[in-house]
């Protein structure tokens, strides 16, 4: 499969067809190694393959929650960081996944103007889930969210603002 996957960019049919393979071979954890592998095209295309993935099967990713976090915490590549992120959006989590590390880049990259938009937002719905397990941290976070100014932010970002602020559930998807 890695081969498939190496020196191009996958369009959503190709992915679709690769995640088709991975879902008839059941190994979402296996497939998932090749998110570290040293090829660029790899890593991103395999990402983008597991975003295919219904919930129910990326749960069997779930053991491999703080791994995805580190992935995203220490990767130069923004699509990677983005897919990865979307992973970890789609997984439970709970107050024990809280890591500091991963809470303080969801929080920075979520206001910077230099960060793409969708990981803006991505990193904005896993904060604000994050920080909903310690009410002082979501209160803070309700704070931060409330005082951005929005004229700075693309449409992505201002919806995940406007639902987070109405207390309405920031989709999955």
């Amino acid at each position: 499969m890695r081969e498939k996957l190496k020196n191009r960019r996958y369009g959503n049919a190709e992915a679709l067809v690769a995640y088709e393979r991975v879902r008839r071979g059941g190994d979402f954890a296996g497939f998932a190694a090749l998110l570290h592998d040293a090829d660029r095209h790899v890593a991103r295309n395999a990402a983008w393959v597991l975003t295919k993935a219904s919930d129910e099967e990326l749960l069997r990713l779930h053991p491999m929650l703080h791994e995805l976090m580190d992935l995203a915490l220490n990767t130069s590549n923004t699509s990677l960081c983005r897919l990865t992120l979307n992973i970890i959006h789609r997984l439970p989590l709970a107050k024990e996944d809280v890591r500091t590390d991963f809470l303080d880049f969801c929080l920075e990259q979520m206001a910077h103007l230099s960060t793409p938009p969708g990981t803006q937002a991505l990193c904005m719905k896993i904060a604000h889930r994050l920080c909903g397990f310690y009410p002082e941290l979501a209160e803070e976070f309700r704070r931060t969210v409330e005082g951005m100014d929005l004229s700075f932010y693309k449409p992505a970002v201002k919806c995940t603002v406007r639902h987070i602020l109405s207390g309405k559930k920031v989709r999955k998807r």
